[in-house]
């Protein structure tokens, strides 16, 4: 596939079209299934509510899931879904020895029963918004030439529009689409890069700004180049930041000479938390801080640990933001508490922050340990280490996954709730040895390899 620096040439000439896809096939509904009771486990076990097979569905033998937040041009072998209501979205197609899966589709599937309603083809896209706008799912896509793509999350009718701009980062809220485009290695030396304000059909109906940033397009992977939350933007390529109004697009704060960033996140709030890295190595932590809605800097600490969780979900935008060993008010920046045991050595020992606990766990100890985020006080300790991976959370259950097994773990008592072996879901070993991704649905979960999903629900 050509380079997309060369791509960005050929669709700056490209006009705009825009093609409906007529292929989204809507499926008849299926009764829902009764909940069954897995074997071997306990009662506090849920039950297997229904079970979705790729390779079954799409009758394709190997055919597997990709979370379509990834896209499907770079298929990253990663399951995962983007739940809205009683529904989710997921992509499935076959795997090939290149990068992009091989006839890829977009599935809406039924929360509560497993049901897939519809199906729309999924070719080509970079990834995808989680946030629905006006009732759509909104993606960009490129093959030879840019698109932006919206799937209707209750009929499957995909939209296409083709566009001039090198798209590169896309999301939504619930009232605008955001759009980062330009050409990178121009903007090396002089800025190139812009952020949109828009909607489908005019990207730009609400606003449009150049950004002084720049890099290169292997930058781009492995970050999250632009998100919006709370009415404040950011737009990460590399080691360059900019913080926008996401209103009016006008910048905040922007990297300058001296300082690069090796992590930054967008929290609730509207608040940043900012990692510098050393310019030279870029392997040392040089410094961290807290940006508050405005740009202005709330806090700054000199620690030289960062923390970097497999997991964080978060139900209150009222929670401390941790940087280094110590936590902060979001709002103010003032310091709230210091604990040296979140830290080992020069790493951050943090796993998972859920809700309002901090979950530890020392390979090197083989010991977890349960802190309250608020306080930054020990909940409990257990001597013997926890051997799940985390795959997701909810409340303040945690969600994991040993390759053999299911595991729920209460992370404000630091206890096992209920373990649920794989060979008692499905008798094929292999289809939950690979990729994990869970969210929280109701009482239950919805856990997914990327060969099977399932929906587990109270007996």
């Amino acid at each position: 596939m050509p380079g997309k620096s060369t791509l960005a040439l050929v669709v700056a000439a490209v006009t705009a079209v825009v093609t409906v896809s007529a292929a989204a096939i809507v499926l008849a509904d299926r009764a829902p299934t009764s909940v069954k009771k897995i074997t071997g486990t306990s009662e506090e076990t849920p039950g297997l509510a229904w079970s979705f097979d790729p390779a079954e569905y799409l009758d394709r033998p190997f055919a597997g899931l990709t979370d379509p937040r990834l896209g499907s041009s770079f298929n990253s072998g990663e399951p995962g879904f983007i739940l809205t209501g009683d529904t989710f979205l997921t992509i499935a197609g076959s795997p090939t020895e290149g990068l992009a899966l091989d006839k890829p589709v977009m599935i809406s599937v039924d929360a509560k029963d497993g049901t897939a309603r519809w199906q729309a083809p999924a070719h080509d896209l970079l990834g995808c918004s989680d946030i629905p706008l006006g009732g759509k799912i909104y993606c960009y896509a490129m093959s030879d030439k840019y698109e932006i793509v919206t799937y209707d999350i209750d009929s499957g009718v995909s939209e296409r529009r083709t566009v001039p701009e090198s798209v590169y980062g896309l999301t939504t809220t619930s009232d605008a689409l955001y759009i980062a485009e330009g050409s990178l290695e121009e903007s090396v030396e002089g800025s190139d890069v812009r952020v949109h304000s828009g909607t489908f059909d005019n990207i730009s109906a609400n606003w449009s700004q150049p950004v002084d940033i720049g890099g290169y397009y292997e930058d781009l992977y492995g970050i999250d180049v632009l998100t919006v939350t709370d009415g404040v933007g950011l737009v990460r390529i590399g080691n360059q930041m900019a913080q926008f109004d996401a209103e009016s697009g006008t910048p905040l704060w922007t990297t300058g000479d001296g300082v690069c960033v090796s992590q930054a996140s967008l929290e609730p709030g509207g608040v940043v938390a900012q990692i510098n890295s050393d310019c030279d190595s870029y392997n040392s932590v040089s410094g961290q801080l807290l940006r508050g809605p405005d740009g202005k800097v709330l806090t700054t600490t000199d620690s030289a640990t960062a923390q970097r969780p497999m997991l964080e979900h978060r139900d209150d935008a009222g929670e401390p933001i941790l940087l280094g060993d110590s936590a902060y008010d979001r709002s103010s920046g003032e310091l709230l508490w210091t604990n040296p045991s979140i830290v080992s050595g020069s790493q951050g020992a943090v796993t998972a922050i859920v809700g309002d606990t901090i979950y530890l766990r020392d390979t090197n100890t083989q010991s977890d340990t349960g802190i309250d985020l608020r306080t930054g006080k020990q909940l409990w300790h257990n001597d013997a280490t926890q051997t799940f991976d985390v795959a997701g959370a909810g409340g303040r259950m945690l969600l994991g996954n040993d390759g053999t097994a299911l595991t729920e773990f209460d992370l404000r008592t630091g206890s096992v709730v209920w373990t649920a072996p794989f060979t008692s879901i499905a008798s094929d070993p292999e289809t939950f040895a690979t990729g994990r991704a869970a969210q929280r649905y109701g009482d239950g979960w919805i856990y997914s390899s990327d060969r099977r999903m399932i929906g587990l629900a109270p007996l």
